[in-house]
């Protein structure tokens, strides 16, 4: 499922700048579909639009920790010839229902532009999402120092996948065949943090490959290879 995802693996290059240079372990974890868009499958060729809620947990062993208060990234998946799709989004969730209180009283958002290169995505990391992710005032998740922290409430991550084609949705399923349940996608985003003493406020551009593996219960969405493109 593309991930998805993801805040985890945005946290671990974060806390770089705020702690020790130690990589935390994290996992976006039991995914639950909220929503489906039937109408879209029978008279939409196919295509898939859904939304899927998801819990986090983060391990840092670093020395210091982060509040995280805002995040937004785009979700990217290789297509048949090798190309990166967009094929969502993944908002934490207080953002995803601001986002969808602001389309109902007809709010103009801005749309996040498709690469189908990873260098197009690597590079716009920062500038692809920055106006989108808008930080809340409260931290929506805490990063304690050399501790173990899962989120609550347990749906603290919400995945938005936007009229993802039939080849594409195809293709991840002979994938996931292929792959034992695992599944590999590019996320691009903004994380918002404040972090250390005192609290520095700080907005970090990442790019992540992530791994999925939907054999073992619960599910999970781990961040591999995160590179940090800007902060500030």
């Amino acid at each position: 499922m593309g991930l998805t995802a993801v805040v985890a693996a945005v946290l671990s290059s974060t806390l770089l700048y705020v702690g020790t240079p130690r990589i935390p372990t994290y996992a976006v974890h039991s995914p639950t579909l909220r929503w489906i868009c039937p109408r879209c499958l029978l008279f939409g060729g196919g295509r898939l639009t859904a939304t899927v809620r998801a819990g986090l947990e983060v391990t840092n062993e670093n020395f210091l920790g982060a509040d995280v208060h805002g995040a937004r990234f785009d979700i990217y998946y290789e297509d048949w010839y090798g190309e990166l799709r967009h094929v969502g989004t993944m908002r934490d969730t207080d953002a995803a229902g601001r986002e969808a209180e602001m389309e109902k009283k007809g709010t103009a958002k801005e749309d996040i532009v498709s690469k189908e290169k990873k260098d197009e995505a690597s590079s716009s990391a920062a500038s692809s999402a920055s106006a989108s992710a808008s930080p809340s005032e409260s931290p929506l998740f805490a990063v304690p120092a050399r501790s173990t922290s899962v989120s609550s409430p347990p749906d603290l991550v919400t995945i938005t996948l936007t009229e993802v084609p039939l080849s594409l949705t195809i293709k991840m399923a002979y994938d996931l065949l292929r792959n034992f349940g695992k599944l590999s996608m590019l996320t691009s985003g903004v994380l918002h943090v404040k972090g250390g003493k005192p609290s520095l406020p700080l907005s970090v551009g990442i790019v992540c490959d992530n791994h999925a593996d939907l054999l073992t219960l619960p599910w999970k969405i781990l961040g591999r290879d995160c590179d940090v493109k800007s902060a500030g």
